[in-house]
């Protein structure tokens, strides 16, 4: 799709009206132009109930932190910048472990009403199948991508739809709408369990490489928004920070909305004349092909007559593929002798044992 101009802050209803069809919106960005903003304040001015999704209990727990017991008004949620710009008091109130909700406070503090919207943690999803929350519209996932230091389970993607599909149970069944999925994240690694699991890696891959802001996945519904940073020409002044780290894979990800911590260099589209058919493997249902010419390989979806298949969703195939070819070809790719039509063909080559157990 065309690439649209470089914008400050972000306006999730732009998203939301140009692509209405879509029942999933994987947003990522630089830090700061107002992703969760947008998206809660699109929430209570529209009335549309959410559940709040965060990577653990200690992560609801935290923005529950009251301090006004101790006499101190600390407000550590989401909805802090949102009350200041708004006039709003919108408070977070833990419900149960790693469960809470968020309510309008009255003068005194407490909460008045209904909850507008629920938080969880991602990683109690077999507690939130105990609530009825069928009554959210939206499903929100904040920072889905998790931070270079932070330990993950790989079944993070898994656990995520567990959790979309409780909240929709019978809602098409009783005339609602679908639930829509929205993932929010900075650009840190696009080798994360959502995108694993929504089988966009490759997709969000390209969109980094060709500076593509807008992909809509018509065929699944899914779309994805890489948030440009704003051009340097446009900046007034950059910080100290900006100024001390430029240049580095931190600022990359941090002020140029690049998964910088990602090796894209082996991705490449070549032309296979010369190139010799030599072995396809199967994963995902998903059948790449590996060519060979004077030592070098290209491993791509072109389709041809090989000697050797493998079908890699079987174990004993995948220890026959590891000892046949995997170790000979992460040599080689560490060489530069091979090239990958897609970023998930180089992951599964240099990261085999970590995806199989060998």
């Amino acid at each position: 799709m065309k690439k649209k101009q470089s914008f400050r802050y972000y306006d999730i209803r732009e998203d939301l009206t140009r692509f209405p069809g879509a029942w999933c919106y994987l947003i990522w960005s630089a830090r700061g132009p107002g992703k969760t903003y947008s998206t809660l304040r699109y929430m209570v001015e529209n009335r549309k109930p959410f559940l709040f999704l965060k990577r653990t209990i200690k992560d609801v727990e935290f923005l529950c932190m009251d301090g006004r017991k101790k006499g101190v008004d600390i407000d550590v949620s989401p909805f802090k910048p949102l009350n200041r710009d708004f006039g709003w008091n919108i408070r977070p109130v833990k419900l149960h472990e790693g469960f809470a909700g968020f309510y309008e406070a009255d003068e005194e503090g407490n909460p008045a009403g209904l909850p507008i919207g629920y938080c969880a943690a991602l990683s109690g999803a077999k507690d939130i199948k105990g609530f009825d929350l069928s009554e959210c519209d939206f499903l929100i996932f904040d920072e889905f991508i998790p931070k270079k230091h932070e330990r993950i389970s790989r079944g993070e993607g898994e656990q995520l739809l567990d959790i979309y599909m409780t909240l929709r149970r019978d809602r098409l069944q009783r005339g609602r709408e679908d639930l829509k999925l929205i993932c929010l994240a900075n650009a840190t690694s696009v080798n994360n369990p959502t995108f694993t699991t929504l089988d966009v890696v490759d997709e969000a891959v390209m969109m980094d490489i060709s500076g593509t802001e807008y992909n809509y996945l018509q065929e699944r519904d899914i779309f994805l928004h890489l948030i440009p940073p704003v051009d340097e020409d446009e900046e007034k002044e950059k910080s100290g920070i900006e100024k001390a780290m430029a240049g580095t894979q931190w600022a990359e990800m941090a002020f140029g909305a690049h998964f910088a911590y990602d090796d894209f260099t082996s991705v490449q589209h070549k032309r296979l004349k010369g190139y010799r058919p030599v072995f396809a493997y199967c994963y995902k249902k998903k059948w790449v092909y590996g060519y060979e010419k004077d030592g070098y390989w290209y491993l791509c979806r072109a389709a041809a007559k090989v000697p050797q298949m493998y079908n890699l969703d079987r174990e004993n195939e995948q220890k026959k593929f590891f000892y046949d070819y995997i170790t000979d070809l992460r040599d080689d790719t560490i060489e530069d002798r091979v090239t990958f039509s897609e970023f998930t063909m180089y992951d599964l080559v240099i990261n085999y044992k970590k995806i199989f157990e060998i």
